[in-house]
């Protein structure tokens, strides 16, 4: 576990100030151990609490508290209406819940002076992530799973232990017996993620045995290189898309550049779909003109560009 976190943080200097996400689940309790055991001390806590569990999610808070008061760490943290931001945007709770973490870590990166991130994403969340992505028909991008260093808002994320299966993280705060909250919403089959975690990866590990878990990973770094390489080949995109240069690339490097140009544009969750339906702006015949996108926005085509336009 050191030597892992010590190696993925090892061009930073161990003075230097990292902003770590706790929810006071066992993995970032586990990180956030790792770190302070590698050295490193100028560590800011953030902790958000969604409130979608009643007492358990202030338990929670109040349990991160106490975390990084005992070790005299600056601490983070706010409340979150989750489950009304989900409902007015409609969106699901998962993805309401991913967008509000991530404006929330900007606001903490302003606030700390710090744009390093620190989360503690492991080997089997990147097993169900790509898994997750597979099921739901994205590219290679997708499937090249999460990045141990990846940037988004203006923040560099780093995940150290994104090689350490779950058992060795269970053996690391079993041997210094390290306490930590289990949140109970991480069974519950309401979530998609859980009937991966819970029901579809043990029915495949049940006819293919566990070795199947570094499989997918190793497909994902081949993924990543490789979606690599081909961001590289494509024309740079600004705010807007050229129909005609569109229609001069080969349609995996259309599609693939339509799909870059809706994430820049913070399209929110793009992805096949979405692709497809600007996609039908090249129409020759010239219908459709305008396409609806998620978050009231709508892509339109007009004077041979490809444009958003939305609240």
């Amino acid at each position: 576990m050191l030597e892992e976190v010590g190696r993925a943080l090892e061009k930073i200097p161990k003075s230097s100030r990292l902003l770590v996400g706790v929810s006071g689940g066992r993995d970032s309790v586990v990180l956030l151990t790792a770190l302070l055991e590698s050295g490193r001390r100028n560590l800011v806590v953030c902790h958000l609490d969604h409130r979608l569990r009643g007492r358990a999610s202030s338990a929670d808070a109040a349990f991160v508290r106490r975390l990084a008061l005992a070790h005299q760490l600056v601490i983070l943290e706010a409340r979150a209406r989750t489950a009304g931001y989900a409902e007015e945007t409609g969106k699901s709770l998962e993805l309401a819940a991913r967008e509000l973490r991530q404006a929330f870590f900007a606001a903490c990166a302003s606030r700390a002076r710090c744009r390093r991130l620190v989360l503690a994403h492991h080997a089997d969340d990147q097993v169900e992530t790509c898994l997750f992505h597979f099921l739901r028909g994205t590219g290679a991008a997708g499937l090249a799973g999460m990045r141990r260093v990846s940037h988004r808002d203006g923040l560099d994320v780093f995940r150290p232990m994104l090689d350490v299966d779950s058992s060795a993280i269970e053996a690391f705060a079993r041997e210094r017996r390290l306490k930590y909250r289990t949140d109970a919403s991480n069974t519950s089959p309401a979530h998609t993620r859980n009937r991966v975690r819970h029901g579809i990866l043990p029915a495949i590990e049940a006819h293919w045995g566990g070795g199947f878990r570094s499989a997918i990973r190793r497909a994902a770094e081949i993924a990543r290189d490789e979606d690599d390489w081909m961001d590289s080949l494509l024309p740079p995109t600004g705010d807007v898309l050229d129909v005609k240069v569109l229609r001069s690339l080969h349609p995996a490097a259309r599609s693939r550049m339509v799909l870059q140009w809706l994430r820049v544009s913070g399209v929110s969750e793009a992805g096949y779909a979405e692709t497809r339906r600007v996609l039908e702006l090249l129409n020759p015949a010239g219908i459709p003109a305008k396409v609806n996108l998620p978050g009231a926005l709508h892509a339109r085509r007009q004077s041979g560009r490809i444009f958003l336009e939305g609240p």
